[in-house]
C-alpha cells in the first residue's frame, strides 16, 4: 500500500508539471457502482471549471487545492497518478480523468478500485479525525510520546492508527520497530518514553530514507513508481526465510488489526 512516502513523492511530481492555474474543463470516472451516484460521476461533476492553486498532503492522504474547495485522493492499495499528454494512449487501468485546459490529463491508475477520490468543500472536510502528520516539523517528539502513550494496544497497530500518527502504515510501521529495536507486540503505554523517543526519530528516518529512494528510482517516463514493497527502500525483506539485516536472525510473522509484521526476535524487544 502507497505510505507517507510513495504519497509525498506523488505529491512532489504533480508539483512540477505546471498544473497551478490550470483548470479542469471535463472528468470521466469508472467504478462498481458510479452509475448509481446522483451525477453518475461519484459527485465529482462539481470539478469541472475548478482552477488548480497547489498540492497538499497529510498522512497517506493527497490533496488538490482548488479556487473552490479540495480534491482529496487516497491511492488504497496500488493507485498511482500520471499526467498525460494527449498523444498518450491512456493507462490500463485508469479510474479517474481529470481533463485540463491545456489538453493535458490527470489520470488515476488503479488496478484493485481501493483508491478513493472525492470533492470536498475543504481540507477539514476532507480529513475527519486525521491526526498529525509524520513528517510534520511541528510534531515533536514529546508530543509524539503523548499520543503513543494513551493507547494500550500494540504498539504496531498504534503505529498504523491514522488517528495517532498519520503516514505510517505496515511497511514502514515495521522498519522504525526495527530501527528502534522495539517488538512490534509491544504495549505502547508500557514502553519507556527513552524507547518512545527512538521510535519516533525512527519512523522518521525510515520515511524519508524510503521518500528518496522513490524519487531517485522514477519509471521509464519520468513518474513515481510507488507500488513495491520488495526493493531497496526497506531494510526488512518480507519474504519466507529473510533474516535480520543487523544479526542474520530469521524474521519471524505476526499478524495486527490483519496486517503481517515482519520482526527480528533477537534484535526487538
Amino acid at each position: 500500500m502507497p505510505e507517507l512516502p510513495e504519497v509525498e513523492s506523488l505529491r512532489l511530481y504533480l508539483a512540477c508539471q505546471d498544473l497551478v492555474r490550470r483548470t479542469f474543463v471535463d472528468i470521466s470516472a469508472d467504478w462498481p457502482g458510479i452509475e448509481n451516484t446522483e451525477d453518475g460521476l461519484g459527485g465529482l461533476s462539481g470539478l469541472r471549471g475548478r482552477r488548480i492553486e497547489g498540492f497538499s498532503r497529510v498522512g497517506k492522504n493527497l490533496l488538490i487545492r482548488l479556487d473552490r474547495g479540495v480534491l482529496w485522493m487516497h491511492m488504497g492499495m496500488t493507485g498511482r497518478l500520471a499526467v498525460m499528454f494527449p498523444t498518450e494512449e491512456p493507462m490500463r487501468y485508469a479510474r479517474v480523468t481529470l481533463y485540463l485546459d491545456d489538453e493535458r490529463r490527470i489520470e488515476l491508475d488503479d488496478p484493485r478500485r481501493w483508491a478513493g477520490v472525492r470533492f470536498e468543500e475543504s481540507a477539514e472536510d476532507a480529513l475527519p479525525n486525521v491526526g498529525p502528520d509524520a513528517l510534520d516539523a511541528e510534531l515533536t517528539a514529546d508530543e509524539f510520546v503523548r499520543r503513543v502513550k494513551r493507547k494500550r494496544s500494540p504498539i504496531k497497530s498504534v503505529l498504523m492508527d491514522q488517528t495517532v500518527l498519520a503516514g505510517v502504515g505496515n511497511i514502514y510501521a515495521d522498519e522504525a520497530l526495527h530501527r528502534a529495536g522495539i517488538h512490534p507486540a509491544r504495549r505502547a503505554d508500557r514502553i519507556s518514553e527513552a524507547r518512545l523517543k527512538s521510535l519516533f526519530a525512527a519512523v522518521r528516518t525510515s520515511l524519508l530514507q524510503a521518500l528518496k529512494y522513490i524519487v531517485d528510482h522514477p519509471d521509464e517516463r519520468g513518474r513515481p513508481y510507488v507500488v513495491d514493497a520488495y526493493d531497496d527502500r526497506m531494510r526488512l525483506q518480507r519474504k519466507k526465510s529473510a533474516t535480520c539485516p543487523d544479526c542474520s536472525t530469521p524474521l519471524q510473522t505476526r499478524k495486527f488489526g490483519g496486517r503481517t509484521s515482519y520482526f527480528c526476535p533477537k534484535c526487538q524487544s
